[in-house]
């Protein structure tokens, strides 16, 4: 059975150094969700300006092409149900983990990386996340709580096919 996990959540989740982590511990292939943004998106970004629906539509066939291409950890935000529906839609054996901290957490977390840009985004991240619904395969972790023991529950998880 192969492994196709996207770890997802707001800035400051944790998403990109859980995610390198789970890929190195099951010796998958890691991509960081954000190097599949068109170069449109990345600028946009980059100037701190959000993205719309539809500027997020080629970044979720990219992370779409990406996962079929076999076995894979993908970080990305994928925060609206309706991305990570197509998603579940074209991918099989597909398995979510979902990255959640307070906001002050996130907000730390951000400053100390020196992501000033970011840390104003968190607000408008938090109003449109939806959480992980019961039919979605995977589940909410709480991700202020070590990386080695996240990296082992989700590990874990993946292999009881939880």
């Amino acid at each position: 059975m192969g492994t196709q996990l996207l770890v997802i959540g707001l800035a400051g989740s944790g998403k990109s150094t859980v995610g390198k982590a789970v890929a190195e511990r099951l010796g998958l292939r890691f991509v960081d969700g954000d190097s599949l943004h068109p170069a449109a998106n990345l600028a946009k970004m980059s100037k701190g300006t959000p993205l719309s629906d539809d500027d997020r539509d080629p970044w979720v066939a990219n992370i779409i092409e990406e996962l079929n291409k076999g076995d894979v950890v993908i970080a990305a935000s994928l925060l609206k149900r309706s991305y990570r529906e197509l998603i579940n839609k074209s991918v099989k054996q597909l398995v979510f983990a979902q990255l959640d901290a307070p906001k002050s957490v996130l907000e730390e977390r951000l400053a100390l990386q020196g992501d000033a840009i970011r840390k104003d985004l968190i607000t408008a991240q938090l109003a449109t996340a939806d959480p992980l619904a019961k039919h979605e395969p995977g589940k909410i972790y709480k991700s202020n709580v070590p990386v080695e023991e996240l990296v082992k529950r989700i590990i874990l998880d993946i292999r009881m096919g939880d």
